[in-house]
């Protein structure tokens, strides 16, 4: 029976391994993403670009809280406000639901 040298079997266990761990990262975020019209956003802003707080105030929202990194809960009463976040520099805009009863 023919075996794969044990230096390519071990590239393709890392990859297989890489591979699982990227799809359930894939999986579990996709749970975060707001759903349309949302209307309280977590809100991650790109590295060196537009602060949290300019961004949301081009997107017409307000900021509830301040949160790690950058990120800030707010909140928009446009239906388009997610789309507003993206096209004024959001990196990554997430559902805030969980958070928005800790803002008050």
């Amino acid at each position: 029976m023919h075996s794969l040298p044990q230096s390519r079997s071990n590239r393709v266990g890392l990859l297989l391994g890489f591979n699982l761990i990227l799809m359930g990262l894939v999986l579990f975020g996709l749970a975060f993403l707001p759903p349309p019209g949302a209307r309280s956003v977590i809100v991650i802003p790109r590295p060196f670009g537009l602060s949290v707080a300019v961004i949301v105030a081009q997107a017409q929202g307000v900021v509830l809280r301040e949160g790690i990194a950058g990120a800030m809960l707010a909140r928009g009463e446009a239906p388009d406000f997610v789309v507003r976040l993206y096209a004024h520099g959001a990196l990554l805009v997430l559902d805030g639901k969980a958070l928005q009863g800790c803002a008050s």
